[in-house]
């Protein structure tokens, strides 16, 4: 095809573009060879990865039954309440009607309370292992240099002070905080 036999172009069309009286693409049939596998080949796949799984079939009858849950209530009565056992009536059982007695925590005994011993100066991490140790389970800590920085690393800090004073007998369940600075770095 020479350029006296081309067809005109449009105004503002490109010298590659394709007249727009000419055909575009292939035959039809030849589109359809590619598009067809390729969508029976999508299927497949898309069989094969939603059939994928364990291997069980679940029905609503053959669902394992959900663990129970146990809940323990501890009652303290004290002996003043206590029915006499002389009576006829206080063998009989209790009715629903009665008002469920309320559990109290038990005062603080000499075996709930440990002293406080002196962390200044320790790691914080060793201080934490101690005051474990001693009973003490509910612990803080905090930046003493004011900057709020997290003490991620416990190995890398330093006690500076403690929320209760080394020596005083204070109940297991006191919550005990560190002031902490980082080893390299002197108390405030």
């Amino acid at each position: 095809m020479t350029s006296h036999d081309r067809p005109p172009q449009q105004p503002g069309q490109p010298a590659w573009a394709a007249p727009s009286g000419a055909p575009t693409g292939g035959p039809k049939w030849a589109r359809k060879r590619v598009i067809i596998p390729a969508a029976v080949v999508l299927f497949l796949i898309g069989v094969g990865i939603g059939g994928s799984g364990d291997g069980r079939t679940t029905t609503a009858g053959s669902a394992e039954p959900a663990p129970a849950v146990t809940r323990t209530v501890t009652v303290t009565v004290s002996p003043a309440a206590a029915p006499a056992a002389a009576t006829p009536d206080a063998a009989a059982p209790a009715t629903e009607a009665a008002a469920p007695a309320r559990a109290q925590a038990p005062a603080p005994t000499e075996a709930d309370r440990a002293t406080v011993p002196d962390f200044a100066g320790m790691v914080l991490q060793t201080a934490q292992d101690t005051a474990q140790a001693e009973g003490f389970f509910l612990l803080t800590s905090h930046d003493s240099t004011g900057a709020g920085r997290m003490q991620v690393l416990d190995r890398n800090w330093k006690v500076c002070s403690q929320s209760r004073a080394a020596g005083t007998s204070v109940p297991t369940t006191t919550t005990l905080d560190f002031g902490a600075v980082k080893l390299e770095e002197s108390c405030p």
